[in-house]
């Protein structure tokens, strides 16, 4: 493939050859789209400062992907590493590249037949518009139109066509339309505030660079110094299991364990973690086996609406390695933190006095 651009009157479509083109990131190296050829790459003509790993795209993603019969791909989070996106499957994970810093009205885009407005594209292995979104500022396309591209691109193992996309262009595909389909609603609510705007305000606080270790995994986020532990886990990592009750340290909803002793994660901020071993509730089950805390609290009925449960569980099984009387009334006491407005406090007592007669 050649490097000359070339201007297209119309945008391009699934089938056609990708254009190549240079990139300079943020980090200062130059990328060229033939350098990344061999696997699928996400091209997104959008805002330079949106955030392709947002929590609410973990759920469109999963949303739609459930839709397509014979596909077992569900994510559990999103994290970025300059034009890498870091997706994390029950199943294992995939980097997907996602060139993002694209002008919707510069040079690169009108060779995609993009002229102003907003545009995602996922081009194959091959160099190839596997896929393409392209519409005016604040446009989506419906969740069916969707559903239906990405049961056209499902990878089958029973198909006879002369080339089948593998799952890791199917993923990329799917996050790119999450993308399209949640970044729309933005864009459109910012548009009138950006119009009446000769250029936009500076960040109130630079972001900078923070490495957590979650659940065993590595996560890099570029994050506010501000940006608490539970802002950091739910928004940016996507791991949503983490609540926020109060946000003001009471009811004990958003605890997580950081190095093995529970912790209020919106008490504390992301920059102080580095290097510590965070836990949060998606990181007790091991695979398809239930912590025994989890075992238990099913078993007592330890939960009614759940929105607490997470940090309850948190806590109990941090309770498990501190010291405790063996009364129901000091397992109540060392709970005290952690609030249920349901009122389920005697099957948790119940759950907890379970796990530790066991241990």
């Amino acid at each position: 493939m050649h490097s000359t651009l070339f201007t297209a009157a119309l945008p391009l479509v699934a089938g056609a050859a990708a254009p190549d083109f240079e990139l300079a990131q943020r980090d200062g190296r130059r990328v060229r789209l033939s350098e990344l050829r061999g696997q699928p790459v996400i091209l997104a003509f959008y805002p330079a400062d949106w955030d392709p790993a947002r929590a609410d795209q973990l759920a469109h993603f999963n949303g739609l992907v459930s839709q397509v019969p014979g596909i077992d791909a569900e994510l559990l989070g999103i994290s970025r590493d300059g034009m890498w996106c870091d997706l994390a499957f029950a199943g294992g994970a995939e980097r997907v590249p996602l060139l993002a810093d694209l002008d919707p009205g510069g040079s690169v885009a009108a060779s995609y037949g993009v002229h102003g407005g907003q545009a995602m594209f996922v081009v194959d292995a091959r160099g190839i518009v596997a896929w393409s979104h392209v519409g005016p500022a604040g446009s989506s396309p419906s969740s069916s139109e969707l559903v239906a591209a990405l049961s056209a691109l499902a990878p089958r193992a029973d198909s006879t066509a002369a080339r089948i996309p593998t799952r890791r262009e199917f993923v990329a595909t799917a996050l790119a339309a999450a993308c399209a389909l949640t970044l729309a609603p933005h864009l459109a609510r910012a548009e009138p505030l950006a119009r009446s705007l000769s250029a936009p305000p500076p960040p109130d606080v630079a972001a900078t660079r923070v490495t957590l270790r979650v659940n065993g995994r590595t996560l890099t986020l570029d994050l506010e110094p501000r940006v608490t532990l539970a802002d950091a886990l739910r928004e940016y990592a996507g791991l949503t299991g983490t609540k926020k009750g109060c946000d003001h340290g009471q009811c004990g909803a958003c605890t997580v364990h950081v190095d093995g002793r529970r912790q209020l994660s919106c008490l504390t901020f992301a920059a102080m973690h580095q290097g510590h071993e965070i836990t949060t509730v998606e990181g007790l089950a091991q695979g398809e086996s239930l912590h025994p805390m989890q075992a238990a609290f099913i078993k007592h009925d330890g939960f009614q609406c759940g929105y607490c449960t997470s940090g309850q569980l948190m806590s109990a099984t941090a309770l498990l390695k501190e010291p405790c009387g063996a009364a129901d009334a000091d397992v109540r006491e060392c709970m005290s933190g952690n609030l249920c407005r349901c009122g389920a406090y005697d099957g948790i007592v119940a759950a907890i006095q379970d796990v530790r007669r066991s241990a």
